[in-house]
């Protein structure tokens, strides 16, 4: 490793740069040995393994995971302690979304770089590994890129995608795709990363996490039957677990236990951070909305035994985590089975999941489905509909589930109707008065670069952001 930091060294010497379109500097050294794309190949690697500065917008860390539960409703605002430094809402740090765009275009920049021109060697394993993981990684960067800075695809506002790069053209100034078109580069470059089968464990990204993200594009885009028949097959690969295994699971910071498939920061790389962030979580306890859901069944529900998820103060005890795992899939493949009409399927999906986490569950049919919670922040689907009973229940055991993993209960907000609401903050130097902070339908959807914008005319910016200051 040694060797190769040596090296990458060098290698980022010669070729890094601030903006993603330069890519290839007139008189400057690019890489050209098998090593010397391997080296670049094990930076971006580390990186993720880290959840270095940057790599959290590409697969996420603790710290981005924190940062997108905060301004989700899993958590009461208004109850925070006085010396809490947690956003209070998605407005607080919207120019800093802005980081994420460029940070993300760095890492496919230097995909680019390896595919572009990495020739000898390149139909060895070895080789076919190095390339597999750019594709795998450029995927998985565009797929963020569509979640953060476009309207969800089944939106009536879902049109502009992102800028695709993928040559060498430090003149061009490419103009934001249709969101389709952003959807088609994602699967292709998914669908190439598995078609070169990597087999070196330290490049993360083997078939079954690229099948896991494949799934993941496909639900967010609507495209049920095929993110449903994915998540089946890695469900039956990595069943759920039950009992003291999922507690060892979930209560596991570091590595892949259980039925974990991919992590990011898989290592310790500062422990300290690490701890002062979830202590500072405590700071804020969970909201009602989030532990009411538990009101029936109470500590019958593994989560809540033994303070798994929270305490009775409602401060947090789950461990953050950002990765993937088998869960999240079978949370997926039901609800798809719900958006393809088979709702029978749907059912019985959810009673087996609910089994695995419940001791003495109740079964739901489909007459004792809770009714639906008309004060809850999301009314309508993914496909703008209302929600029925079925529907909800398998959103909320979704949101008990994933809670405090990869933000997915504010990216479970954007794609189900984009909700607008508001948290009261007290005001810092007047006790008796409070701010009504409003998360509002385009905030859902982040600024692209003002600098972006200024340097390429026929760049669009996304609603709600056109103004510049």
């Amino acid at each position: 490793m040694k060797k190769y930091i040596l090296l990458l060294f060098t290698i980022l010497t010669c070729v890094s740069c601030t903006e993603y379109l330069d890519i290839k500097p007139y008189g400057k050294t690019i890489p050209q040995s098998a090593d010397e794309f391997s080296a670049l190949v094990h930076n971006m690697c580390d990186g993720i393994d880290k959840g270095s500065t940057g790599y959290e917008w590409v697969v996420g860390s603790h710290s981005l995971t924190a940062e997108l539960e905060e301004i989700a409703d899993n958590m009461e605002v208004s109850l925070s302690e006085t010396n809490s430094r947690l956003d209070n809402y998605v407005g607080d740090r919207l120019n800093y979304k802005q980081d994420a765009y460029d940070y993300i275009y760095e890492q496919i920049r230097n995909c680019n770089i390896i595919l572009g021109e990495f020739h000898d060697g390149r139909d060895t394993q070895a080789g076919q590994d190095i390339v597999g993981t750019a594709y795998a990684i450029r995927g998985v960067c565009y797929y963020q890129l569509l979640r953060m800075f476009c309207a969800p695809p089944l939106a009536d506002d879902a049109e502009l995608g992102v800028p695709i790069v993928t040559t060498f053209d430090m003149e061009a100034k490419p103009i934001r795709s249709t969101i389709q078109e952003t959807i088609a580069q994602i699967e292709s470059d998914l669908k190439a990363a598995i078609s070169c089968d990597i087999q070196e464990p330290m490049y993360r990204f083997n078939n079954d996490v690229l099948n896991g993200y494949l799934a993941r594009l496909y639900f967010w885009c609507g495209r049920w039957q095929e993110a449903r028949d994915l998540s089946l097959a890695i469900v039956e690969k990595y069943p759920l677990l039950s009992g003291d295994d999922y507690v060892q699971m979930v209560s596991t910071q570091y590595g892949l236990k259980g039925n974990r498939l991919f992590m990011a920061n898989i290592f310790a790389n500062n422990p300290l951070t690490l701890s002062n962030l979830t202590t500072e979580l405590q700071t804020r306890p969970l909201s009602a909305s989030y532990t009411n859901l538990y009101a029936v069944e109470g500590t019958r529900d593994i989560r809540r035994k033994d303070n798994l998820f929270f305490n009775r103060k409602r401060k947090n005890k789950k461990l953050i985590f950002s990765g993937m795992r088998s869960a999240e899939f079978a949370l997926i493949a039901m609800e798809c089975a719900y958006h393809l009409g088979d709702e029978s399927a749907a059912l019985q999906e959810l009673n087996q999941f609910r089994k695995s986490r419940i001791t003495g569950m109740f079964m739901y049919n489909k007459l004792t489905l809770p009714n639906v919670d008309t004060q809850a922040l999301i009314q309508t689907d993914a496909t703008g509909k209302p929600l029925t009973p079925l529907l909800q229940a398998i959103l909320n055991e979704r949101r008990k589930e994933l809670f405090l993993e990869n933000g997915d209960r504010w990216f479970e907000l954007k794609r189900n109707g984009r909700p607008e609401w508001w948290v009261g903050v007290q005001d810092a130097d007047d006790a008796t008065k409070y701010w009504k902070y409003w998360t509002r339908k385009y905030m859902y959807t982040w600024p692209l670069p003002v600098e972006d914008i200024q340097q390429n005319p026929g760049l669009i910016q996304n609603p709600g952001y056109e103004d510049i200051y």
